[in-house]
């Protein structure tokens, strides 16, 4: 027998109407009418209030609806389906804010995309001149003969982060600086550098300008590390 029509036998032997019943298993008239029409089934746990409610085995309440034993089988499995991939979502969710909170200002490429890290505004003083293709000076005759001559990267700028004191020490391009300009504004998020900006002494804030040398000082230190103090 069909469970809506076990459960509606059941009620009217005792007498009790929709509501009745709703009340007594906490849930609403409307429940119960789409159960006895089978337009929806209880799950588990209020099968086993019902059958406590009527005094009965949960075998014999729902015995005979092979549809209805169906669904609930499939809905236990779908359930342990969705527990197995909860649990991998949450352990790849804790597994990346743990790496990502360990690994930062290691690799430019995940500290670009690491939620967990701001972005800051710092200052730096630049050579007055940089090297091209790799350590050579510029040459005119080079120019003129029409050879590309490419500006090599800043290398382990000492970048001051905030009024304290606090710096990071960062590599990244820029080209050669417009003269009275060998200064940098730097908008960087761990070693990741978004963009800089060529600015003259008297645009740094005074504060930050207290703890930078107005002249260039080469730190040798290794390529792309990072520092806060």
């Amino acid at each position: 027998m069909e469970l809506g029509l076990q459960l509606k036998k059941y009620r009217t032997e005792r007498k009790w109407t929709q509501k009745e019943l709703a009340s007594i298993i906490n849930v609403s008239d409307k429940t119960i009418s789409s159960w006895e029409n089978n337009r929806s089934y209880p799950d588990i746990a209020m099968l086993v209030s019902l059958s406590n409610t009527f005094n009965i085995s949960l075998d014999e309440f729902i015995k005979g609806d092979t549809a209805m034993v169906k669904t609930i089988d499939r809905n236990l499995k779908l359930r342990k389906v969705y527990k197995v991939w909860l649990l991998l979502f949450l352990f790849v969710i804790v597994t990346s804010i743990l790496f990502l909170s360990l690994y930062q200002n290691k690799n430019q490429w995940v500290d670009r995309v690491n939620p967990l890290m701001e972005m800051k505004i710092g200052y730096t003083t630049l050579p007055k001149e940089v090297t091209y293709n790799n350590g050579e000076r510029y040459s005119l005759i080079k120019s003129e003969k029409g050879e590309r001559q490419f500006p090599d990267d800043y290398k382990n700028m000492l970048v001051i982060d905030g009024p304290f004191g606090e710096f990071s020490t960062l590599s990244f391009s820029g080209g050669q600086s417009p003269e009275g300009q060998n200064y940098a504004m730097v908008q960087h998020k761990g070693l990741y550098v978004r963009r800089i900006s060529f600015i003259s002494w008297e645009s740094i804030p005074g504060i930050i300008r207290d703890k930078m040398n107005k002249e260039y000082v080469e730190i040798p230190r290794h390529e792309g590390s990072v520092e806060s103090k």
